[in-house]
């Protein structure tokens, strides 16, 4: 269980911390529910990560750039 956690908390792009707050409590919400992902940013996640854990704000924000 541990290990499904600690995934869930990694940028599944950079593997650092994704500051996901619907893998801790989704009645609080998190950051990524405002933000608008282009949907090339999903072609660089791992097919066994994908839709398993949440892109950080750094991530997203070097691909806006």
């Amino acid at each position: 269980m541990t290990d499904i956690l600690n995934e869930t908390k990694r940028c599944p792009i950079c593997g650092g911390n994704n500051q996901c707050c619907n893998s801790k409590d989704a009645a609080s919400g998190c950051w990524c529910s405002e933000e608008v992902f282009p949907k090339e940013i999903f072609e660089l996640v791992p097919v066994d990560l994908f839709k398993k854990a949440c892109i950080c704000k750094n991530c997203l924000s070097a691909f806006d750039r």
